[in-house]
């Protein structure tokens, strides 16, 4: 009957990673207080209901919350945080009851989470990196009722199982958390490494996919007990020269890393292990919600988490804790050939994708379509993926040039979601991206029309922009550029940004440039703008009183056109999947 606690570990930890990055797309300050709270609870859980039967009720809560997240009007934050630490103490609780059930249990709890690690890589590259807490119809509500009905299982099977003799403490799953953290945002992440190491997302889910088999089958080789700090660390190093590597290093040595902590001896007796497992519970939530809390730094956490674990780990395996010796696990070939069934599925199923299609390349008689749009992290204002409602507005819309801003790739503020991968798997086109302030969020141009020449840069305060010169049917170019400025109320960082953006738009006198200026009519920036030849689509031909962002209302997104374009058709789009709206405009080079 102890067999239950590998897969108990394994099923909470696989709904925890969803559920932290859908925490974490929800978005509120509320978040990490409950999530702290409710991790904290596996402690006074124990007290109330006694060590057999706190790991059936967490579980069984874990199936509950798991199941109301599926319903779109239930993923709100508090909710989402509640789950998320509902699912944090349910790992605690039942990482804490296998590794004391025998000499090996330790290595089982790692290799459990290793392989929940190796699971979740699996089906978020099969679902375009979403996870199946954001899968919709009848594929989600098959991917929740399954999870449900497995952790529903593992509840009744661990009822029965009387708790191990002798007193269990909690102070040593300290590191669960910074690993928790570690897999959930940064290295079982293919949209964050292939926005930090320049891949793609196929390349970085092997590059992940590699490391999580490591991971699974070194915790059947015999090793010495500073191999997993040494690799760690050498991680840690290795990360700004080589994060791909990196990456697959570190998620090779985290499970023996874990092996080794979770094998420190028990700290306290009685009910004093209830405050450590408490203050465990809440130093695992703080170290998930640290990525979170530092998007934009999330190259120096991990390498700070790494090194951190590193440190840990080699205090935990060391001969004064008494565990220089790191057996190896029996029957290692069942669990990587699990592994490797899992990680065989991505490819297996972008086989079977259909292929993309290109934008419209139609541009006879000297007229191309652009859509411009701020994309707000491919979230909704309810704060659900849009990244579906955001391809059907880019089609409908008939766009030729399709340039987006604040468009996530990796970003833990999206759930992970890469939205230029999504768009490339469905929209046969040239992209030119532009990272603003981070490499997991930026701007983003396409097009299926031939491109002349292209290019990108940076400019003050972070922001960026992405250009290109297209080539029309008649032979005819076109210069397109796109940005998102400063968002500050002070307009001085983007007067200082729009200097050096309008020498990179040039004297082209068919040129376009468009994006979230952040700047509203009969501001300086406008003014500037004018003074440089530029001319408003929306002020000529649409209405100059409509505003293009709803939260709060103000017109700060513009279609602007040098002297030798003329502007029809403006359209502002009705869309709720992002709090602006998009702008298209037909251009005609005069």
């Amino acid at each position: 009957m102890t067999s239950v606690f590998p897969a108990a570990v394994a099923l909470a930890g696989l709904v925890l990673l969803d559920l932290l990055r859908g925490a974490a797309a929800a978005g509120s300050p509320a978040a990490i207080p409950l999530a702290l709270a409710a991790a904290a609870g596996a402690g006074p859980l124990v007290w109330w209901l006694g060590a057999r039967r706190a790991v059936p009720a967490a579980l069984g809560a874990l199936a509950a919350v798991r199941l109301l997240t599926q319903l779109p009007v239930a993923r709100t934050a508090p909710v989402l945080a509640l789950a998320a630490g509902v699912a944090l103490a349910a790992l605690l609780l039942t990482v804490r009851r296998l590794a004391a059930t025998s000499g090996n249990g330790p290595g089982r709890a790692a290799r459990a989470l290793a392989l929940a690690v190796a699971a979740d890589v699996a089906l978020r590259l099969v679902t375009d990196l979403r996870g199946p807490l954001w899968l919709g119809g009848a594929a989600g509500w098959a991917a929740a009722l399954a999870l449900t009905g497995l952790l529903a299982a593992a509840a009744l099977r661990a009822d029965r199982v009387p708790p191990p003799a002798g007193p269990a403490g909690g102070a040593e799953l300290a590191l669960l958390g910074a690993a928790v953290g570690l897999w959930a945002w940064l290295l079982a992440s293919p949209g964050w490494l292939g926005a930090q190491a320049g891949l793609s997302v196929q390349a970085a889910g092997l590059w992940a996919a590699a490391g999580a088999l490591l991971g699974v089958a070194a915790l059947s080789l015999p090793q010495p007990a500073w191999a997993a700090p040494g690799a760690l660390l050498l991680a840690a190093v290795a990360f700004p020269a080589l994060p791909a590597a990196a990456f697959a290093l570190g998620l090779a040595a985290l499970p023996a890393a874990l092996r080794a902590a979770l094998r420190v001896p028990r700290l306290t007796t009685g009910r004093g292990a209830l405050a450590d497992l408490a203050l465990a519970g809440a130093g695992a939530g703080l170290a998930c919600a640290l990525p979170a809390l530092a998007p934009r730094a999330g190259g120096l956490v991990a390498v700070l988490a790494l090194a951190g674990a590193a440190g840990y780990a080699a205090l935990a395996a060391g001969p004064g804790a008494g565990n220089a010796a790191l057996p190896p696990l029996r029957h290692a070939y069942r669990p990587v050939l699990a592994a490797t069934v899992l990680l065989a599925l991505p490819p297996l199923a972008g086989a079977l994708r259909a292929a993309p299609d290109p934008l419209p390349t139609d541009t006879a008689g000297g007229t191309y379509r652009v859509l411009t749009w701020n994309v707000h992290g491919a979230l909704d204002r309810g704060g659900e993926p849009s990244a579906a409602a955001v391809v059907d507005v880019i089609r409908g819309s008939q766009a030729n040039v399709v340039l987006l801003q604040e468009v996530p790739r990796g970003w833990t503020g999206s759930g992970g979601l890469d939205l230029a991968a999504w768009l490339e798997r469905r929209v046969d086109a040239t992209a030119v991206w532009a990272e603003g302030g981070s490499p997991q969020t930026g701007n983003l141009l396409l097009t299926s029309l031939p491109v002349v020449d292209r290019a990108n840069g940076g400019l003050p305060h972070g922001r960026s922009y992405a250009s290109a010169t297209v080539r029309l049917t008649d032979g005819e170019t076109s210069r397109v550029t796109t940005t998102h400025l400063d968002g500050a109320e002070d307009p001085g960082a983007r007067l200082a940004q729009l200097g050096p953006l309008l020498r990179a738009v040039g004297p082209d006198r068919a040129a376009v440039l468009a994006g979230d200026l952040n700047a509203r009519p009969g501001s300086p920036e406008t003014r500037e703008v004018t003074a440089a030849g530029l001319r408003s689509a929306q002020d000529e031909i649409g209405d100059p009183d409509r505003d293009t962002a709803l939260a709060p209302p103000r017109r700060v997104d513009w279609i602007l056109g040098a002297p030798g374009v003329s502007f029809g058709e403006f359209e502002i789009l009705d869309s709720d999947a992002s709090d602006h709206l998009p702008l298209a405009v037909t251009v005609y080079l005069d």
